[in-house]
């Protein structure tokens, strides 16, 4: 899952919980997930595709009774993946590891029969109320537990960042702590008259009314292990990290895949351009790099336009209904503007593959255009895991999956995968490559071991 907020608010600051939980979680919604669930203390609404307007909100909290100074919120691309996230007031951004004896736990009891995040969540609340013991507590949760958890216990809002700092927790309050928020990245600063800090990783606080508590612990400081797609797609382009926008790092991240292609393409490209929506900023990279070398590239906007409800800000619940469209009057909701792409070379920057179907529509859409050739460079490293791509990626029919063990570099996985989608050369990044664009050290991001060790000759 991603795209999770909490929020505590003290009885005289007259915040509307509710109205602000769905004002966060609209700015997180670029995240593209199509399933969204607003919870107080002891009771919750939630749906699929758009949150509904303000007004249908409120109406809908107050039928519900949702009333109280606190609650937590998330998206997610599909309906909860535990059940017991129907029961329990919890919400999880990342993924549980290490579980499979935990129903040997002395603290397991009832639960023991209960999915894996119900048991996580009953020995957690055990150990740090039952047993008053926060550093055993924390331990647990961090050797469980890879990303964030935010949960509502009793009157407080508790939110835990794993020790790796796998994915983005940041912390807001007023002077007065009249106001407390913790969410998955610090793009709300632009909602929100608050300063943002980030929760340091392998730390747990509670957001009580009136007061932010971190309770401490003897975790070992841990090497950092991020999300390298938050970087590609999950972070707001208004998101900070390290001082840098992630839109500018996007950016960068384009200009050093081409600055390191440039010697690799065989001829001249004329023009590359952004598919879908979310790789313009790599593109753009992309495209002042290239056009230091070659005096003719086209940097103009994509040419082809989004399949994408503009009004409908979820976009993988719009995708769908492309791809519905497709299948049922074999016409697509994308088209190209064909005067920039007949007879030229054309790049087209894509986030990643992963089943291919994307990069197959793109391919015959340009082609069907009079794209003299097409070639596909992708932002992000070979998708062998489907836990990269946002973390809840089910289908293991990916692409480059279906190479592991065949090939002992990038170059070969190229050729392979170029050749089954039909392109006239495909360009994955290297793991090198995007954390230099990032501006991290490549140790700092988590891959799968495949990846980590797959590069270019």
């Amino acid at each position: 899952m991603a795209g999770i907020v909490g929020i505590s608010s003290a009885a005289g600051s007259k915040t509307n919980v509710v109205y602000l939980l769905s004002l966060c979680m609209r700015m997180l919604q670029h995240r593209g997930k199509a399933y969204w669930k607003i919870i107080t203390s002891n009771k919750s609404i939630s749906g699929y595709g758009s949150l509904p307007s303000d007004r249908q909100l409120t109406l809908l909290a107050h039928s519900r009774k949702l009333t109280d100074g606190l609650g937590i919120g998330y998206l997610s691309k599909r309906s909860p993946q535990f059940k017991s996230m129907n029961r329990v007031n919890v919400v999880l951004d990342g993924f549980l590891v290490d579980l499979e004896k935990l129903h040997l736990h002395p603290l397991v009891g009832t639960s023991r029969e209960s999915d894996s995040l119900f048991k996580v969540s009953t020995i957690f609340t055990k150990l740090l109320f039952e047993r008053y013991q926060p550093e055993r507590s924390i331990e647990f949760l961090d050797r469980h537990l890879r990303g964030n958890l935010v949960l509502v216990l009793g009157d407080s809002v508790y939110a835990f960042r794993n020790s790796t700092g796998f994915k983005p927790l940041v912390l807001a309050s007023d002077r007065n702590k009249m106001l407390s928020i913790v969410a998955s990245e610090n793009s709300l600063r632009n909602l929100v008259d608050l300063e943002f800090k980030d929760v340091r990783a392998g730390s747990l606080i509670a957001l009580h009314e009136g007061a932010v508590e971190e309770l401490s612990s003897d975790l070992r400081p841990r090497h950092m292990l991020m999300d390298p797609f938050e970087f590609i797609r999950e972070s707001h382009v208004t998101s900070l990290f390290k001082n840098k926008s992630i839109y500018e790092i996007r950016k960068e991240i384009g200009k050093k895949q081409a600055d390191f292609l440039s010697s690799r393409i065989k001829y001249s490209i004329d023009g590359a351009y952004a598919e879908p929506d979310y790789t313009r900023p790599m593109a753009l990279g992309y495209s002042i790099m290239i056009g230091m070398i070659r005096k003719n590239f086209d940097m103009a906007e994509g040419v082809i336009k989004d399949r994408y409800d503009d009004a409908d800000h979820m976009i993988d619940f719009s995708e769908q209904v492309s791809k519905n469209k497709l299948l049922t009057t074999h016409k697509s909701l994308k088209f190209i503007v064909e005067d920039q792409v007949r007879n030229r070379r054309i790049a087209s920057i894509q986030g990643t593959i992963q089943t291919g179907g994307t990069a197959k529509e793109t391919i015959y859409y340009l082609r069907k255009a009079g794209a003299k050739s097409v070639d596909l460079v992708v932002s992000y490293v070979p998708t062998a895991d489907g836990r990269q791509v946002g973390l809840y990626t089910k289908n293991r029919e990916l692409v480059a999956n279906k190479y592991v063990g065949k090939v002992s570099s990038i170059d070969e996985l190229n050729v392979r995968v170029k050749k089954e989608l039909g392109a006239d050369n495909i360009y994955y990044n290297s793991p090198e490559i995007l954390a230099r664009g990032i501006g991290v050290p490549e140790y700092d991001l988590w891959f799968p071991e495949w990846v980590r060790f797959l590069d270019y000759k």
